[in-house]
């Protein structure tokens, strides 16, 4: 208990060294989300405006994925090498531009190359800012509420750019709302561009100065198997891979499924889906008091576990009110698997590879969550909308099996 108050304490009142960057990227991961869910919601203005089939909306969402898979690794590897400050910039800059594009031009071909951009400024943003969360906070208390905090952040990007869509989609139209939007993410280019975030820059420039010895050995192991592939981080990239392979399709075609099963406008559907990133500010944070109270392993059971439950009933509630309180609690638990996740690749690797640890947990999340759209779309055109829900169910379930089976993670020597 005097543990866990001590880590609380701490990490509410930061100081120093600690307060600007996790500032910084607590507002930096709020920006960069802030697109993620965009086009998911639109999919029934796309296929409508650009007279698509449901496979090729699956494929609008399926190639900006693919696309992020080719930096993930690159990207931790690198952000170890010259520091996180710069791939955090890069990412506010090509998410800002992006916007503009999509905003500015109106063929489905710009529009699938802005969105893969969109996609690569998310992955360039993840693992060097996760890297910086385990880097600043090391304690596995302090660093589950940290992530918690952290995780707020992107859910309420998420949900500023989905209700911006409710809100404005009907009287301004889509792009409008794209180029509004861009404006904070560019403004916030120029300002971590001017602002000297030394922590963000001076990790391992400063490892290599004073211990050079030890970071010549970290960058020696960094792919090696005895320093990751261990039995209990396979188990949790296995899991993280199942749970992209169903919230995927889900997330993708969840519009579509109010507007067409529960018979709601655009509009509604879009209010309702950015609602539930709004609600996963809740779940981000509670996940980060259970981790810290209970554990990472069992904080990551429960998340998985209310997944199944309020997915199973969002497709059997017939009572709309009811069903889209389900939708809420589903996406509170799907925001709040990312705190001890997280915490837990913090948990294995030392200071100096963080960023490509976090590479191979979001490529293992983000690869099979790549196909999951399309997946998704060839069950409804031949099974029907509610497929891709049975799917992810039974998918969860697996999940669930996994974090009671997990071993703890070790962290590795180095």
């Amino acid at each position: 208990m005097e543990k866990q108050e001590h880590a609380k304490t701490s990490l509410f009142r930061m100081r120093g060294e600690a307060l600007k960057p996790f500032t910084a990227v607590w507002i930096s991961h709020l920006l960069v989300e802030v697109f993620l869910l965009m086009h998911p919601a639109l999919v029934p203005v796309f296929r409508s405006e650009f007279n698509l089939s449901i496979f090729q909306a699956g494929l609008l969402i399926t190639i900006p994925n693919l696309c992020r898979l080719i930096i993930v690794i690159p990207t931790g590897i690198f952000a170890d090498r010259f520091g996180s400050r710069p791939f955090i910039i890069l990412s506010m800059l090509v998410a800002g531009v992006s916007a503009l594009l999509i905003s500015q031009f109106a063929s489905t071909s710009v529009l699938l190359f802005s969105l893969s951009l969109i996609m690569i400024s998310v992955t360039l943003y993840h693992p060097p800012g996760m890297s910086v969360i385990g880097k600043l906070f090391p304690n596995q208390a302090e660093r589950s509420t940290a992530i918690g905090l952290h995780g707020a952040s992107g859910c309420i990007g998420q949900s500023l750019g989905t209700i911006t869509l409710g809100l404005l989609l009907a009287q301004f139209g889509w792009r409008y709302c794209y180029l509004l939007l861009s404006v904070p993410l560019l403004a916030w280019t120029v300002v971590l561009a001017g602002v000297k975030i030394p922590q963000l820059t001076k990790e391992t420039k400063t490892a290599s100065k004073e211990k050079p010895a030890k970071l010549d050995e970290d960058a020696a192991t960094l792919t090696s198997r005895q320093s990751f592939l261990t039995p209990g981080f396979l188990m949790l990239l296995l899991l993280m891979g199942l749970n992209a392979l169903a919230n995927g399709g889900v997330s993708a075609f969840m519009t579509t499924y109010l507007t067409s099963a529960e018979g709601l406008t655009v509009e509604t559907a879009s209010i309702i889906f950015g609602a539930g990133p709004l609600i996963g500010i809740v779940g981000s944070l509670a996940a980060g008091y259970v981790s810290a109270r209970f554990g990472d392993k069992n904080a990551l059971t429960i998340t998985c576990f209310g997944q199944v439950i309020f997915l199973l009933g969002l497709i059997t509630i017939p009572f709309l009110p009811l069903a889209a309180l389900s939708f809420l609690l589903y996406q509170l638990f799907v925001s709040a698997l990312w705190t001890p996740s997280t915490s837990m690749v913090a948990s294995l690797v030392g200071k100096t590879r963080g960023g490509t640890a976090y590479s191979l947990f979001y490529f293992s999340h983000d690869g099979l969550g790549a196909v999951s759209p399309l997946l998704a779309a060839v069950l409804i055109e031949s099974l029907g909308i509610v497929s891709p829900f049975v799917l992810a169910i039974i998918l969860l379930i697996v999940g669930v099996v996994l974090a009671r089976l997990m071993s703890p993670l070790k962290k590795c020597t180095g």
